[in-house]
């Protein structure tokens, strides 16, 4: 013979389970790019020159206080491959000098170009001289 609370705890099992075979899936989005996103959190205006891989290099300004993501389309849904992304930057503030970096960096899976999206890396002064300029990566943080 069964107790009252054996009873109810099987009554209640299969309500659960009754409740969740009801519940609608959660339906996720196709990741279709890796997403790079950078923000320049130094007084500078900084300009980086970029390349996925082996690509072309091509230019792009961040002034201070922006921010931007860049984007490297797959070539099909939920492909999750891409080469890294390439960024080379002037890491001396000082205006006339340079002294270039080059830093590799990795791409989130996103279903969309959008800065909060993709792996977060930032331009922040490197030591209290605020003279050198070093890209964090602020997922590591």
């Amino acid at each position: 013979m069964t107790s009252f609370f054996g009873q109810f705890n099987q009554v209640a099992a299969i309500l659960l389970l009754s409740g969740l075979a009801l519940t609608p899936a959660t339906v996720l989005a196709a990741d279709r790019f890796a997403v790079v996103s950078i923000a320049n959190e130094t007084n500078a205006n900084m300009t980086i020159s970029y390349r996925w891989g082996d690509g072309n290099w091509q230019t792009a300004s961040l002034p201070r206080g922006n921010h931007h993501w860049f984007a490297y389309p797959y070539s099909r849904a939920d492909e999750d491959r891409s080469p890294d992304f390439i960024a080379s930057f002037d890491a001396d503030s000082r205006s006339g000098i340079a002294y270039h970096e080059e830093k590799r960096l990795h791409g989130f899976r996103a279903p969309e170009e959008n800065y909060d999206l993709g792996h977060k890396y930032a331009f922040r002064y490197n030591g209290p001289s605020r003279r050198y300029i070093e890209l964090y990566d602020l997922n590591k943080q």
